[in-house]
């Protein structure tokens, strides 16, 4: 199946003001992504997988899969092969379950002989089109993947047929898993009475962790619109189609009795270019024998005479030599750097040596590099290992690195992903070309080089449906159809390329939960710091502000809403900073990732839903988006966000009287929610008595941040205060706390500074007019604007960080490390909740209350909210370690 641009993206249409978000996004998130990678475990993070990836499959039956999945009508009758290879794979096969000519098949015949027989007899034995082989790779796993996946056998190329024993992710066409066969090794259901497609036992759904571990290694290692494979379960096989938005399936096809049926597939599959097998011709595998190849090793070498240090206030005069006075700022990415002189040396253009670090780090031996072209006019890029990926199979897909800009020599950020594709869903791309677009007032947002959607990419799978009933014959008899298992509904079916208005229940995403999805790449200019690498709380303070400005001019400006703030979108940007003839690095905080951006009307008016769902950060997500997800977003719930991510960062790395507690604080407030019998899903009790009864606490303990001496307390804990104070009357609430204030000793001045200036430089203390004051103040504000007012745009916030930053007393040395425990794995009490979840779940749909088995992912489903309920199911995770009570 070759994928094919389509004419327009498709029409989603609904009643409602807001898509719903994923409930997979909520309660199966990736467990390492608040915290320190974790190390690969197989088993592991293939059952998390499975969960992540419920009902994303859609089964067909074998001749619709040949007819409209693998070799489309279009490209004429669908290919027989030859004779020869008919008998060889008859023979092969009969042989095998059918020994001596008996006519009952044999029992117990062995994977490993199933394995050996398909890969050396019938695949290798027939003489595949195109000079297609298999390779055996049951028993050792690719050197550079972490995961240790040891997929069963894959086709290549016969140039690029691996002789190790082990699996060559890179060159892998088509991935092979076998099983011995029967009902517990299969990880689909064709006889399940509600419809969906995977089973819910657990042999079977660590079978499916095993697939799905195997296409993530495929989309990692090559650049891919999609993948074919087969399941062999002892006598019968499947041929499955994965992409971005789900798998297509083929129900069990018994090939011990029709050799031939496998083997079409097989021989079709051999025929197809390597478009239509699924590779990206927009990125090109590099040789390491290429001059592009050994650039990159090149650029990556340090060069002390080039590499600037970025930590803040860094004197970079060597690297400026004439530098203006004039005060501007200027990032090195921004600046269009010299053409090389020769391919063979680096540029001469200073860059930050954590950049090229990175840029090093990327080059990992035996890695695959690839040249990607991104943006209309096909700008080229080099990378090499992504510096950031997605765990899970299905979704947006994310993959960042840092590249090689062919053009200018420069280090850039590179990102590749699947953008939802349906009217009035813009790239991220055209929201920071907006924002950037004014030279005297752009916004500190990401700076566009390229972007652009790839090749006219689009998912399959979400183009398939199941037909909800049969067709009837002229007296009103069903009509037996082979084809009623799945048929791919065409785009014209559809909507017409100017149709703007549809009936409100035609939903255009064709299977309950698939995302339409088209793939997509930006390149940026700036290369960031994570923000977990903020010095000291003012500074972290400082970072936020840098943000919420710009969230408050984007909003202000150009009506965008940014719609997903948490800590991995909020960055650190060093900058260089001129001034009377002295450059130095000046830290600025940088509002990422725009990809779930969305225009708001400006006269509040009603908002329509463009995508089918809307995922977002769980632990960072509003109190009042979770409560009412079908509500669109509003200023107050990103601002709640911001709110939120900073506490995250100072429970987890300033100095505070919980600090032995910061994993179960963390647990408590960001990675828990409950899960009533009714659908509705609901943020910890954490964090909604935070917000709304204002107390920073943990098990009654009060949550105080520190200066460096214990006995002083930071003028953080007045900031938090004042700021959730806002919050508390959003809520309706308040909650009448004490006054103290605490006096400084003159021995300490020197620990302490008073924040930060507009240009983030430090303001020096001065003890004559600064003190360090440490209120908790009343909630209960008497001002004449009420505070749900000042909510409804960012004035009052950002006066509060304003007055805060910079006429308070910060200390110097309040950061500590990171005080919730590197140790801790929280996969397997995931895992053990995730089984009480699904016991809960059947359970409930057996006692017939809204809980169903099948997730609810239909998009158009709305949210049951009926009489409260006398049952919850309470899931507690900690970094998504998920603990389950019935109450």
């Amino acid at each position: 199946m070759a994928d094919r641009p389509l004419p327009t993206p498709l029409v989603y249409a609904s009643s409602k003001q807001s898509s719903p978000s994923k409930i997979g996004s909520r309660i199966s998130a990736d467990p390492g992504k608040l915290g320190d990678p974790l190390k690969h475990n197989a088993p592991l993070d293939r059952k998390l997988a499975v969960w992540d990836n419920m009902n994303r499959s859609t089964l067909v039956d074998l001749d619709v899969f040949e007819d409209e999945v693998l070799w489309p009508q279009d490209k004429g009758p669908f290919p027989e092969p030859t004779e020869r290879a008919k008998r060889i794979a008859t023979e092969a096969v009969q042989s095998l379950f059918y020994p001596d000519g008996s006519a009952t098949p044999a029992n117990n015949i062995s994977e490993d002989a199933i394995a050996q027989m398909i890969v050396r007899k019938v695949i290798n034995g027939v003489g595949l089109p195109n000079k297609h082989k298999a390779a055996l790779s049951q028993s050792m796993a690719c050197l550079t993947d972490g995961s240790l996946s040891k997929v069963d056998a894959a086709i290549y190329s016969e140039d690029q047929l691996p002789a190790d024993g082990r699996p060559d992710w890179t060159n892998m066409r088509l991935f092979i898993e076998f099983k011995k066969g029967g009902t517990r090794h299969d990880p689909f259901d064709d006889d399940a009475a509600d419809g969906q497609a995977e089973s819910w036992a657990e042999s079977r759904k660590k079978v499916r962790g095993q697939l799905l571990s195997y296409m993530h290694g495929v989309f990692l290692y090559q650049h891919r619109s999609g993948v074919y494979s087969l399941f062999i379960n002892g006598p019968e096989f499947r041929a499955m189609r994965w992409d971005r938005s789900g798998v297509l399936a083929t129900r069990a096809t018994n090939y011990a009795k029709d050799p031939i049926s496998l083997l079409r597939i097989l021989w079709a599959f051999a025929l197809l270019d390597l478009v239509e097998q699924g590779s990206d011709p927009t990125a090109i595998l590099l040789s390491p024998h290429s001059a592009e190849y050994k650039r990159m090793d090149l650029w990556a070498k340090e060069n002390k005479a080039l590499d600037m240090p970025h930590m803040p206030n860094s004197d970079l005069s060597q690297f400026f030599p004439h530098t203006a006075a004039s005060g501007t700022r200027d990032p090195p990415q921004a600046r269009s750097a010299p053409t090389p002189r020769s391919k063979a040396i680096q540029p001469t253009t200073p860059v930050f040596e954590f950049v090229r670090k990175k840029f090093r780090k990327s080059l990992v031996s035996d890695w695959p590099r690839h040249k990607l072209f991104v943006g209309p006019d096909g700008r080229e890029f080099l990378v090499g290992k992504p510096d950031f990926h997605s765990k899970s199979m299905f979704g947006r897909g994310t993959r960042g690195y840092v590249a090689l800009d062919l053009r200018t020599g420069e280090l850039v950020w590179l990102k590749d992903s699947w953008r939802p594709f349906y009217v009035g869903v813009e790239p991220e791309g055209n929201y920071l070309a907006t924002m950037t677009a004014d030279l005297k007032d752009r916004l500190v947002v990401p700076t566009v080089i390229a972007h652009g959607d790839v090749g006219g990419q689009c998912t399959f799978a979400s183009t398939f449906t199941s037909p909800k009933t049969s067709r009837r014959d002229t007296q009103g008899g069903p009509i037996c159809d082979v084809r009623m298992a799945g048929t791919k509904r065409r785009y014209e079916e559809y909507v017409s390329a100017d149709t703007t208005d549809t009936v409100e229940d035609q939903l255009l995403t064709t299977k309950q939960g698939l995302c339409h999805l088209v793939h997509y790449r930006i390149a940026v200019a700036e290369i960031c710091l994570p923000l977990d690498e903020f010095q000291c709380g003012a500074q972290l303070l400082k970072l936020i502000e840098n943000c919420i400005t710009t969230h408050r001019d984007a909003y202000e400006k150009y009506g965008l809403l940014h719609r997903d703030i948490s800590t991995g979108n909020i960055l650190i940007l060093p900058r260089v900073f001129q001034k009377n003839g002295k450059a130095t690095v000046n830290w600025h905080g940088l509002l990422t990732d725009w990809e779930l951006a969305k225009y708001v009307p400006r006269d509040n008016s009603r908002q329509g839903v463009q995508q089918s769902e809307r995922t977002g950060t769980w632990p960072f997500m509003s109190v009042g988006y979770i409560q009412n997800p079908e509500w669109p977003v509003v200023v107050a719930d990103d601002l709640e966000s911001f709110f939120h991510v900073m506490l995250y960062q100072s429970v987890r790395y300033l100095r505070h009287s919980l600090a032995s507690m910061a994993t179960d604080f963390v647990k408590s407030y960001f990675d828990t929610f409950q899960l009533r019998n009714d659908g509705t899903q609901l943020c910890s009790n954490t964090k909604i008595r935070t917000v709304n009864m204002g107390k920073l606490e943990h098990g009654g303990d009060l949550l105080e941040f520190f200066t460096r001496k214990d006995e002083v307390l930071s003028p953080i804990n007045d900031f938090f205060q004042e700021w959730l104070a806002l919050f508390v009357e959003r809520y309706r609430t308040a909650s009448e706390l004490g006054e103290r204030d605490v006096s400084l000793e003159s021995e300490d001045e020197d620990g302490f500074f008073a924040g930060y200036d507009d240009d983030g430089n430090e303001i020096p203390f001065d003890p004559r007019v600064a003190t360090l004051k440490v209120r908790i103040i009343a909630t209960e504000l008497q001002d004449q604007v009420s505070l749900p007012e000042k909510l409804r745009d960012h004035t009052a916030t950002l006066d509060l960080f304003r007055r805060y930053r910079t006429t308070l007393m910060w200390p110097r040395m309040d950061k500590v490390g990171d005080q919730v425990s590197k140790e801790y794995d929280p996969r397997p009490h995931v895992i053990a909740a995730r089984s009480q979840v699904e016991s809960a779940l059947v359970q409930a749909s057996t006692e017939g209350s809204g809980l169903s088995k099948k997730p609810r992912l239909d998009p158009e489903a709305s949210i049951h909210r009926g009489a409260p309920s006398d049952k919850f199911v309470v899931i507690t995770v900690v970094r998504n370690n998920y603990e389950l009570f019935l109450l």
